[in-house]
């Protein structure tokens, strides 16, 4: 058995719905459904990302960047988001090839109060506290502040046998917002779709590589590697951005 790794690879594709059904069967062959899903075999994400007044984070993603790091706040399930919620504190790093994502679990409340995370990390019980001195380091230094809502839904495929470390997904439903950044709002109707509802994200994740009867299927079923980010999507959006270069609609 193979163990999920802290730095694993992370390939993107952009695909059709199309290409998901033909491509889902033929998965399922070798990999299971994720058991934390629902009766549907999805789940929804909301993240609350974070960027420096510069939007420093994007502008790294557009240029190719090879270390780079994110930081955002995500709940799961469609549930009102209360300041009770469990929620997770996340840096997601790339290094060089490679794509680490680490994360500490706190209410909703305790999350988003960046300026507390010095005191919350110095505390024993606090396993995560590295992480959230981090956290609160990149607060300090980029002057973090909010910068857009990102919601999908995931359906979710994990390894067995050999592959236990693989992991596949497809997101759907990709829509978000520059406004309200608040994760307790409940005006959802406000969010906007920001790729064509026919288009699918599908991300494969392993620790060393992907396995050849894989690379096989996505290669019969034309699956084109693309970067991409759904951050970035949400982004393109402002009028700041769409008058610039952007990396997500020259594929659509």
């Amino acid at each position: 058995m193979r163990i999920k790794s802290d730095l694993r690879y992370e390939l993107k594709y952009l695909l059709s719905r199309e290409q998901m059904n033909e491509l889902l069967p033929e998965l399922l062959q070798h990999l299971d459904r994720d058991p934390h899903a629902g009766e549907l075999g999805l789940y929804p994400i909301t993240s609350l990302y974070y960027d420096s007044p510069d939007l420093k984070a994007y502008w790294d993603k557009l240029e190719g960047h090879r270390n780079r790091r994110k930081v955002r706040v995500r709940v799961y399930g469609d549930d009102q988001v209360t300041p009770e919620t469990p929620a997770f504190v996340e840096i997601k790093e790339r290094i060089n090839s490679r794509i680490r994502k680490r994360r500490a679990a706190l209410p909703y409340t305790e999350a988003v109060d960046f300026d507390e995370f010095d005191a919350i990390g110095s505390r024993p019980d606090q396993v995560d506290g590295a992480l959230l001195h981090e956290v609160y380091y990149l607060y300090r230094t980029l002057q973090l502040q909010p910068a857009c809502v990102v919601r999908y839904d995931r359906l979710a495929l994990e390894g067995r046998d050999y592959y236990t470390d693989l992991r596949v997904t497809f997101d759907t439903n990709v829509r978000g917002r520059m406004h309200d950044l608040t994760l307790l709002s409940t005006g959802m109707a406000a969010d906007r779709q920001v790729l064509p509802s026919d288009r699918v994200i599908l991300e494969v994740k392993a620790n060393q590589s992907v396995p050849l009867w894989m690379v096989r299927m996505l290669s019969a079923h034309r699956c084109t590697h693309y970067r991409i980010s759904k951050y970035c999507a949400v982004l393109e959006r402002s009028s700041a951005i769409q008058s610039r270069q952007r990396i997500i609609y020259n594929a659509i």
